[in-house]
Formats: structure tokens, C-alpha cells, sequence
């Protein structure tokens, strides 16, 4: 029988990190409880290519994780574990020695305003990625959303008082073990509260002015958003083992760029 062209030796022996699939799109529920969660992902899925393959079997490989997909998509308690099975499911089928799959979708959830009272429907992007390397399993879980600061500097040197607002957008990422991974609604919660204010979606005008309120008593530079992020991840889940990142760019009023500040830090159980 004769040897198929992918199981051949390549011109070029030199191994590979990441080959496969790329923004696949397919919807995926989770339930928990009586309640059932749907989002909407585009999903990359890849493994690794020896140096003694000249590729993988892609109609095979496209064909398996379609059909791997579609079986899991109904039947898990949380995405990380859903992805944990998939890249199992995948390695009996592919072999592989390490192997991930990413997951890129919106994150929904409800806040009350702070005083009408309304429900108001909120989005956050979300990217989840689970790594698989000769079986052991890492998760990164990546929230992002906007949120409003006023800056401190010009507030105190400006005599009437006044000073710029700025749209800030934030990103929260937490690597670690599959039962250190927190819920996304804890995780939306800290980065609301690290903003000089947070934003909604629906706001009637006393709400307005609560938010107007709020930003100019906690005037925040780029930096003290980071900061915050990283300071009340920390508290919020120092029970788990996580590598802590955060990201704030700052879309600034009075210039023509943006600001931006990042950091990082380390909880142990």
C-alpha cells in the first residue's frame, strides 16, 4: 500500500508548535444547575507536528473535531471542562503529545443600575484557551470590557476643578488549573469595580448622574486600573493558584493616541 503524502518525511525535517483548525464557528451550551448558558464561539483547535511528518490528515482532522463538537456541546457544566474533553477525544483519534483549543465568544450577564433599579444587559469578550501538554491540562481565561476614568492630574491642577474623562478598556487574564479557574461573573465583577467608574448599557438620568458622580470622586489614572485589576483579583481569589494579567488602554480625550499599562502577579494557595 502506498505511503499517503502527510505520513511522508519532509523536505524540511523540522518539527512543528501549531497546526489545525482556525475560526470555526459553532454555538456551545453549558448547563449548570436549571439553567442553561449559549454562546457563540469561534473555535481554533491545534496540535503539534513532528519533525518526521510532512503534515497531518486535515479532511480527517476537520472531520473529527466537527464531529467531537457537535457531541459535546450540550453535555458539560463549564467550558474548561468541555475543551478538556474535546482535546481527549481528539488525541485517541490524532495522537498528538500537545495540543490546544481556543476558545473566542461573548460573555453575558445582567447588572442592576445603581438607581433606577433597572435590568440592564451587559457583554464582556472573552477568550478561553486550555493547553494540553502530554495530558496535563492549563486553562487561560481572558475577560475585557469598557469602563470610564477621569484623571487625578488635571483635576488637581486645574483651579475650577475641572478636568478629562476617558473611556478605558480593560482585560483581566487568569491562568491555571481547571478548578482554579474562577466564574466569569466573579471575574466581570472585578474589573467593574477597578474602572474610576463602570459603564452600562441601559442608563436612565439618574443613573446618569450616579456615574457622574462616582467618576469624578474616584479620579483614576491607566496605571491605578491595572493596579486595581491586579489588587482585587488577588483578594477576590486567593484560595486559587492563578498567574494574574491585566491591561488597560486608555482612549484618550485630549490626544491623539492612547495610554496603556499592564502588569502581572502570582497567587498560591
Amino acid at each position: 500500500m502506498k505511503k499517503e503524502t502527510q505520513d511522508q518525511a519532509p523536505s524540511v525535517p523540522l518539527s512543528l508548535d501549531e497546526l489545525g483548525l482556525n475560526d470555526f464557528k459553532i454555538q456551545v451550551s453549558i448547563t449548570r444547575g436549571t439553567k442553561v448558558y449559549c454562546y457563540n464561539t469561534n473555535v481554533s483547535v491545534v496540535i503539534n507536528l513532528p519533525s518526521s511528518k510532512k503534515g497531518v490528515h486535515m479532511s480527517r482532522f476537520v472531520e473529527s473535531i466537527s464531529e467531537i463538537l457537535s457531541s459535546e456541546i450540550h453535555t458539560h457544566y463549564s467550558l474548561e471542562e468541555m475543551s478538556i474533553h474535546v482535546l481527549k477525544k481528539l488525541n485517541e483519534l490524532h495522537e498528538f503529545e500537545k495540543a490546544s483549543i481556543t476558545l473566542n465568544f461573548t460573555f453575558f450577564t445582567t447588572r442592576i443600575t445603581p438607581v433606577s433599579k433597572r435590568t440592564s444587559i451587559e457583554n464582556y469578550k472573552a477568550l478561553l484557551t486550555t493547553w494540553w501538554n502530554q495530558g496535563e491540562i492549563t486553562h487561560e481565561l481572558t475577560l475585557g470590557t469598557y469602563g470610564n476614568t477621569v484623571c487625578p492630574h488635571a483635576l488637581s491642577q486645574n483651579s475650577t476643578g475641572r478636568t478629562h474623562i476617558q473611556r478605558a478598556y480593560a482585560e483581566l487574564s487568569l491562568t491555571g488549573k481547571t478548578d482554579d479557574i474562577p466564574d466569569m461573573e466573579d471575574i466581570s465583577k472585578v474589573l467593574d469595580r477597578s474602572f474610576s467608574s463602570p459603564t452600562f448599557s441601559l442608563l436612565k438620568v439618574e443613573d446618569e448622574q450616579w456615574i457622574i458622580n462616582r467618576m469624578w470622586e474616584n479620579p483614576l489614572f491607566v496605571e491605578d486600573v491595572t493596579r486595581n485589576l491586579l489588587e482585587h483579583a488577588s483578594n477576590q481569589f486567593k484560595d486559587r493558584s492563578l498567574e494574574i494579567r491585566a491591561k488597560t488602554i486608555s482612549q484618550e480625550s485630549i490626544h491623539k493616541h492612547n495610554i496603556m499599562s499592564s502588569g502581572r502577579r502570582t497567587n498560591k494557595k
